[in-house]
């Protein structure tokens, strides 16, 4: 029986955590993320059982998702073309085929159903864009081409799995009485939309708060205003709430004062929905499934050397064949390996359809929180031996 279950104690409790825990695990070089993880994990019902989910608790961890893709959106502005579209789009094309393959294999392979597996595949498609950027900006790699064409790649990928996994959802939502090319017509058309008058509409907003100086939190408050407005409209269509928040951002990223509304943005989610979000994915780990030796944890030792190696080798190949280093293309092959927030997201709403159970939603957690901490020391190590190469 849990020994928490009042929906304000378990948010003190996840606060506390949040900001305590984090400063620990940074000893050990683990990111916010993954220290909340592993403390659900073993607060959770898999584990010591000392807190359980409810609807409420729910319902933060589906703002938190909301929060992490809406942020992500606004990253699209940061797509860089110092290296030629040509060459991004055909790095973008092998370092997203060969993973998706590896993933849809391995899970049919282990019994699942087609779209079970093509989910997975997706999620080895994606990438960690902010994540990517922070080890980027952190070893100084900034500058440099294979830095840039990385963060502009992990753009690409992300915008590639979100799209494809709209279409993929479609048949477990509202959006299945619609046939495929009406439902891609209506959802092309509302993001072309989108893009149109979104942006005015925030405008208009934004002079208001100009003229109204005492109230410097308008613009915060408009933009979640017409969130929720926009995620009303996409459930309607049978588009999940989380991808269309990743739309909404998506949008509004070209915006002036995109960056001051990202970081209001920012400390807002990752006050409270964010943190509860990540406590949320790792009380869904099943702690057994990594301690007993069964078909699960075969499952995901193949998800999470499939993932490491297929990310690894494709963006490896695709750097060769742009024609850089070998050490620029060890150091995006490390990069590419990142998982973080669109995987955890989409991970979640891919349960809340039933596309995929808890061993498999469990292992793609695992294979997230492990790549958060091996993408960045691998990139870290090539990129010391490229700087000594340079000397």
């Amino acid at each position: 029986m849990a020994l928490i279950d009042g929906t304000l104690i378990v948010l003190a409790v996840v606060l506390f955590f949040g900001l305590v825990v984090p400063e620990f695990f940074r000893r050990f070089q683990l990111p916010f993320a993954t220290s909340l993880i592993i403390v659900g994990s073993i607060l959770g019902p898999f584990g010591l059982k000392y807190v359980e989910i409810n609807e409420s608790l729910n319902m933060f961890g589906f703002l938190g998702a909301s929060f992490l893709l809406l942020l992500a959106g606004f990253e699209v502005k940061h797509i860089h073309f110092t290296t030629p579209l040509l060459s991004l789009t055909r790095m973008t094309f092998f370092n997203s085929v060969i993973p998706f393959m590896t993933g849809l294999v391995i899970v049919k392979t282990m019994g699942y159903s087609w779209q079970a597996s093509i989910f997975t595949g997706l999620i080895f498609i994606a990438s960690a864009p902010t994540l990517i950027m922070s080890t980027i900006k952190m070893l100084g790699l900034e500058r440099t081409k294979i830095g840039q064409a990385a963060e502009s790649i992990s753009i690409f990928e992300d915008f590639i799995s979100l799209f494809l996994l709209t279409l993929l959802f479609k048949e477990s939502s509202l959006a299945s009485r619609f046939s495929t090319p009406i439902y891609l017509g209506l959802l092309i058309s509302s993001v072309i939309i989108l893009k149109m008058f979104l942006p005015e509409i925030t405008k208009y907003f934004f002079r208001l708060e100009r003229k109204n100086k005492h109230d410097d939190e308008l613009e915060v408050r408009t933009i979640i205003s017409l969130l929720l407005i926009i995620l009303i409209i996409y459930s309607g269509l049978g588009i999940h709430p989380i991808i269309a928040s990743f739309l909404v951002g998506f949008t509004l990223a070209e915006l002036k004062k995109s960056e001051v509304l990202k970081k209001k943005l920012h400390i807002m989610g990752y006050g409270i929905f964010v943190p509860t979000f990540f406590f949320i994915v790792g009380m869904e780990i099943d702690l057994k499934t990594v301690l007993n030796f069964d078909f699960s944890n075969i499952m995901m030792l193949l998800i999470i050397f499939g993932l490491f190696l297929s990310k690894f080798i494709s963006g490896f190949l695709s750097s060769k064949l742009e024609h850089f280093s070998n050490r620029d293309a060890a150091i995006f092959g490390s990069l590419s390996m990142s998982k973080l927030t669109t995987a955890l997201s989409l991970t979640f709403a891919a349960v809340s359809f039933g596309i995929i159970d808890n061993a498999l939603m469990t292992s793609i957690v695992i294979m997230s929180v492990i790549s958060t901490v091996l993408s960045p020391t691998m990139t870290a190590f090539f990129s010391r031996k490229r700087i000594k190469n340079v000397d």
